[in-house]
């Protein structure tokens, strides 16, 4: 495997401690992008593994169907990115944006980020090759990517939502550590805005329904697919499959169903090692569900989501789901406020299930604050 020469390094920026490299620097570390270095791909391209000068293994994203004329617009975010460290955020560590001479390799941008010894969450719950993990693991990697995330929100100055949260852009030290991965299509919220209009982008079944459905963008659309992800975690399902006779099934409605029906324990993967307590194996899931919960206002923020996992905080009541998310369109249409509010919301308001009847809340707006948890 090939490894990046010193020269990479006279574009050094104290500031941020970000490389811009060139594009032959990058082929020779890639070996020019052979198979054999290709470790990942997406939408957005494929991922590439090689060595920087320091020994240290990293990772090349090499995007595809790029243009020059958005080269300043990416230079500045991959500079923004950069500036936002966190323990649970995969660092970046340079960056390439070049128009070889070759017009059949097209103009490049490529992003250089640390390399995971033990991959993605999603390789460890879906890869039959893979050992499965631990409860006392899985508890480190959702509190892990909890952290990350609730940084993004509040700690990166301007505040940044990921858009695209899902089990694969949840990677793995060699401590199995958890880092979010992946801000190619994070948005950055402007001051004063409560939510951003745009096209929407994201994975199927991981996908908040006021985004998917209207294109409006917050943070809560992250936590949506965080409870999501915390579900994959505790189920050992996937968040979309399809049934026998080709129908969509969510992990969240799932979920919700057991939960509803008494059944919580029932979310629980069979078999995992190490498995914990009931009561808390009870309240990871009872968080996972009202995370995923279809209304964003019902859905705590990441901060309150980190302040339940890492304390003895309970959950006991979740609002009424009004529909399954992949009901008919008819059904969603009629679950439409007629104000034109882009809310999934029912004509009679959320009512609120109570899982435990020592506590009720009694409206959407107290549970935000308080009657989610004590």
């Amino acid at each position: 495997m090939g490894s990046l020469g010193g020269s990479g390094l006279a574009s050094f920026s104290e500031s941020t401690h970000l490389v811009k490299f060139t594009f032959d620097e990058i082929k020779e570390a890639t070996r020019n992008f052979s198979r054999d270095n290709m470790i990942g791909k997406g939408g957005y391209g494929n991922v590439y593994k090689g060595y920087l000068p320091d020994g240290s293994e990293v990772a090349f994203k090499r995007f595809k169907n790029c243009s020059a004329a958005g080269d300043a617009n990416f230079t500045h975010e991959v500079e923004v990115i950069a500036s936002v460290r966190h323990v649970n955020l995969v660092a970046l560590r340079g960056y390439c944006t070049a128009t070889p001479t070759t017009p059949l390799e097209g103009h490049q941008r490529i992003i250089v980020c640390d390399l995971m010894k033990n991959g993605s969450l999603h390789d460890h719950l879906f890869d039959s090759m893979e050992r499965r993990l631990s409860w006392p693991l899985r508890q480190k990697i959702a509190l892990g990517t909890a952290r990350g995330l609730a940084y993004l929100h509040y700690g990166a100055q301007p505040a940044i939502i990921h858009r695209d949260i899902k089990a694969s852009n949840i990677l793995l030290d060699e401590k199995f550590e958890a880092k979010v991965a992946d801000f190619g299509l994070a948005k950055f919220t402007p001051e004063g805005m409560t939510h951003l209009s745009t096209r929407v982008a994201g994975t199927k079944g991981y996908v908040a329904p006021e985004y998917a459905l209207y294109g409006q963008l917050t943070e809560r659309s992250d936590v949506y697919s965080f409870g999501v992800v915390l579900l994959e975690m505790l189920s050992g399902k996937k968040a979309l499959t399809m049934s026998d006779d080709n129908q969509p099934s969510l992990v969240a409605d799932w979920a919700w169903s057991l939960v509803r029906n008494g059944k919580t324990l029932d979310v629980i993967e069979d078999g995992m090692p190490e498995l914990g307590p009931p009561e808390v194996l009870e309240k990871y899931v009872l968080i996972a569900v009202l995370c995923s919960h279809p209304e964003l206002l019902c859905r705590p923020s990441m901060d309150q989501v980190v302040k339940m996992l890492e304390t003895d905080i309970s959950v006991h009541s979740i609002p009424e789901r009004p529909i399954p998310l992949v009901a008919p369109i008819s059904d969603i249409e009629k679950s439409i406020s007629s104000n034109g509010s882009s809310q999934l919301s029912s004509s009679a308001g959320y009512r609120t299930f109570t899982y435990e009847s020592s506590h009720h809340s009694t409206s959407k707006e107290e549970g935000i604050s308080s009657g989610f948890f004590e």
